[in-house]
């Protein structure tokens, strides 16, 4: 059983499983359940706004969205023509502050890493791949910089241990000791990969 940030519950079972049993299990799972189906909420709540796209957050700050005749990304709204314009306007802005983040982390810990890009990715914030070439999820600069710095340092270390065992999570402890809460963090603004 899974629930997604809509609130809706899929639940995976055999063919011929009786549905008598999945109803069971789903019975066991109660407490879970709803447990997930509140947090869930009070996500949505939180981000209505922007998931109604009324408002659009910038370095973790909500402002203003509107779509019409021009790009413009200003200090209490951004307005673009299209979608397709989200990722230039934000790159372009915000893009320069994210870098200097970047380096200063790959300076202060010796990093190595091949290039260093934007995309719009719709479930994932980063990617490291085995050249050492890290994309970012451009709407990573949406949210709060201490979320950029986190991102950041993930994917580094993922230029040294390309999986999430200890030896891994060892290094992103050694450059970011209080890395921890920022995972739950991050997991609050899943919905924004989705959006736009």
């Amino acid at each position: 059983v899974s629930i997604k940030d809509d609130n809706s519950l899929v639940v995976r079972a055999p063919l011929r499983l009786p549905l008598a049993d999945i109803e069971k299990f789903l019975l066991s799972k109660s407490d879970w359940i709803d447990a997930h189906l509140r947090r869930n909420e009070a996500k949505n709540t939180a981000l209505s706004d922007i998931v109604s796209y009324k408002s659009i957050l910038v370095a973790g700050n909500a402002v203003n969205f509107s779509t019409g005749e021009r790009n413009a990304f200003l200090p209490d709204s951004v307005c673009v023509k299209s979608f397709n314009n989200l990722k230039k306007l934000y790159v372009d802005n915000l893009g320069g502050q994210f870098m200097r983040i970047f380096e200063d982390i790959c300076r202060e810990h010796n990093f190595k890493c091949g290039t260093v890009n934007f995309k719009d990715y719709k479930a994932k914030w980063g990617c490291c791949d085995r050249a050492r070439n890290i994309t970012f999820n451009y709407k990573l600069l949406m949210l709060p910089q201490n979320l950029w710095r986190y991102v950041a340092a993930h994917e580094l270390c993922h230029t040294v241990h390309m999986d999430h065992s200890k030896r891994f999570y060892d290094l992103l402890k050694s450059v970011l000791p209080d890395y921890k809460p920022y995972i739950n963090m991050l997991k609050s603004y899943s919905r924004i990969t989705r959006l736009y």
